[in-house]
């Protein structure tokens, strides 16, 4: 009995004997590396996976319609490690993704399959600076954005590479249109850094305007081209007179009679002689 007892202990797995084949965790959205903007589409979840020069997260937004695919934020932070030249990842390198044609183009056929997208012949800059765009119609005709940038300040012969980040949005909506889903690459939100020494893709933000805050040089509001003008009213509407119902039948006055007695004051005149 006592070996029988012992035998079924030895079988009681542990966690760490628990191999998992994915390198891929789930982590909490409050620490999603990048942000959409807000009252836009919501975070449903993050997942993050690590590399020896790299960390990545694949974004996921809330998705609704039928196009075959998850809106998501693709995002990788590099640091200012050599990158590999081969495509995928060596070892445990991140290569980074690149923004050619025939990349961006296989990128779109894994995430997008079988919708034909048109990259936008436009340029077109947010905060960060220049990114692209391809747009197309999904199952249904509904809006197919897919948008990729790549963030870094730049090198010198006397700074070692500032690091790179790289963005890359997919989304689909059967109800949004063009102009909605770009704002979804215009306002994101770059939500972390990496504590390494050297690391600023973004860079240092940009000087104040030399005439902020000095005598001589007023500065007016600028209104948003999707919102009314405040200081532009419109002119009211003036009441539209009231007209008076018409009647279906006019009321015509009855012809006055013809006298047959000759009138007081005036002289007779005789009838024209019988022929």
């Amino acid at each position: 009995m006592f070996f029988t007892i012992a035998g079924c202990g030895e079988q009681k797995l542990s966690d760490s004997e628990l191999m998992i084949a994915s390198r891929s965790i789930t982590v909490d959205v409050g620490r999603a590396m990048v942000l959409p903007p807000p009252g836009s589409l919501p975070v449903t979840g993050v997942t993050q996976r690590s590399y020896d020069n790299a960390v990545s997260q694949v974004i996921s937004l809330t998705t609704r319609g039928r196009t075959p695919g998850e809106n998501a934020i693709h995002a990788a932070f590099f640091t200012v490690t050599d990158l590999p030249d081969r495509l995928g990842v060596e070892g445990n390198l991140l290569r980074e993704p690149g923004i050619d044609d025939f990349s961006i183009a296989q990128e779109m056929e894994e995430r997008l399959p079988g919708i034909a997208m048109a990259p936008a012949a436009v340029f077109v800059q947010n905060k960060y600076g220049p990114f692209s765009y391809a747009f197309g119609r999904g199952v249904g005709g509904e809006a197919c954005l897919y948008a990729w940038q790549r963030i870094a300040s730049g090198d010198s012969l006397f700074m070692p590479r500032s690091g790179v980040i790289s963005v890359r949005i997919r989304v689909c909506d059967p109800v949004a249109t063009e102009a909605a889903l770009l704002r979804l690459a215009y306002s994101y939100s770059i939500n972390a850094s990496l504590r390494r020494t050297g690391w600023s893709p973004i860079g240092d933000a940009p000087s104040p305007a030399p005439e902020l805050g000095k005598a001589g040089a007023p500065i007016y509001p600028v209104p948003q081209a999707s919102a009314p003008d405040a200081f532009e009213q419109a002119p009211a509407a003036r009441p539209r007179p009231v007209r008076a119902p018409r009647s279906e039948r006019r009321v015509q006055e009855a012809p006055e009679p013809i006298p047959d007695k000759p009138l007081e004051g005036y002289p007779t005149v005789p009838p024209p002689p019988a022929p």
